[in-house]
């Protein structure tokens, strides 16, 4: 598993975005979710990944949808944090 060599960039990113947007009552730990993109991108290199909330989860009451790709960096396989948009 090369989970130990995957960086994640737009980490202190996407966990502002997260905290902000996100229902404390349907957070979950942000690490965690990005353990489980990190094992996601292992699977499917060079792919892109959504998460998706539904409105009665997030704080403005809107779907959102958090995506993320990866790339293969120098020091291993990366995983990008692109941001959020409106549904």
């Amino acid at each position: 598993m090369m989970t130990s060599t995957l960086t994640v960039v737009g980490r202190e990113v996407f966990i502002d975005d997260y905290n902000e947007e996100i229902d404390n009552d349907y957070r979950l730990d942000p690490d965690e979710i990005l353990q489980d993109m990190m094992e996601l991108m292992e699977e499917s290199p060079e792919s892109y990944q959504h998460l998706h909330f539904d409105s009665e989860q997030t704080n403005d009451g809107t779907n959102k949808l958090f995506s993320f790709t990866s790339y293969e960096g120098e020091d291993g396989l990366r995983l990008s944090y692109l941001g959020f948009s409106d549904e």
